[in-house]
């Protein structure tokens, strides 16, 4: 059965990846409207840090402090993910099911295995999305854009949306995944690439990105074709905008 049609389909190796690389994202998307849903691939069972159940637990009440209309998970194994043609196929049923404008995904290069096998078998999905073959009970769909978020590389970025009015409110998302985030890594005795708290690594990465458009956070993405705009009208800042920056 379909679910409802969104505007955006957002997807997530583990069940917290949409929030690291999109949380103020999809906090603009929710005060502006526009409906979207969030597919987890796995339930990341092979983390370190907390349960499966405690996992999708967290990751459904970041949802609904999100407004996402939807939220599922594949069942996917995690640290298991690999860009074949079973894998396609699911992806690509989740996105005739949710008939979305947008798919952001993972950028298909990453040092999580995981998360660079999700964008590649993302990426390579957008055929089985309209094959009218593929034996899905949901109808071909063509997505108008296939967007792709930065986790853990470092990539010029196709454009970078300024989310510095909703840094703070990403921060009490991130620490809804309690699990992952209720405690310094340097607590865990664990310390990536030299940081002792994962949400300063975040701050960071966002800082950098923002710095990039003159804003004072900012998230990626990237952008694997060109895509067609009818006019200008489309990116160009509100009037106003212009006005304030004088």
């Amino acid at each position: 059965m379909s679910e409802s049609p969104v505007d955006v389909l957002l997807f997530g190796a583990h069940p917290d990846d949409v929030e690291w690389g999109l949380g103020g994202l999809c906090l603009l998307l929710r005060e502006r409207g526009v409906s979207f849903a969030i597919v987890d691939l796995t339930r990341g069972e092979m983390g370190s840090r907390g349960t499966p159940a405690a996992r999708i637990a967290e990751a459904d009440t970041a949802a609904e402090f999100l407004g996402a209309a939807a939220r599922e998970n594949l069942g996917m194994p995690d640290c298991g993910l690999a860009d074949l043609p079973e894998m396609r196929r699911q992806i690509a049923s989740a996105v005739r099911r949710y008939r979305p404008e947008i798919v952001i995904a993972p950028y298909w290069e990453d040092r999580h295995p995981d998360h660079a096998a999700a964008g590649l078998m993302i990426r390579n999905a957008t055929l089985y999305c309209t094959l009218t073959k593929l034996n899905d009970p949901n109808p071909p769909h063509k997505p108008r854009a296939f967007l792709y978020y930065l986790l853990h590389q470092v990539h010029q970025p196709s454009l970078v949306v300024d989310t510095s009015t909703v840094f703070e409110r990403k921060l009490q998302l991130m620490r809804l995944h309690e699990s992952q985030f209720s405690k310094t890594a340097e607590e865990f005795g664990v310390l990536p690439a030299g940081v002792g708290d994962y949400l300063f690594g975040l701050e960071s990465r966002d800082r950098f990105f923002g710095s990039l458009i003159g804003a004072r956070f900012g998230e990626p993405l990237v952008i694997d074709r060109p895509l067609r705009i009818e006019s200008l009208a489309g990116i160009l800042p509100p009037t106003d905008a212009g006005e304030n920056d004088k």
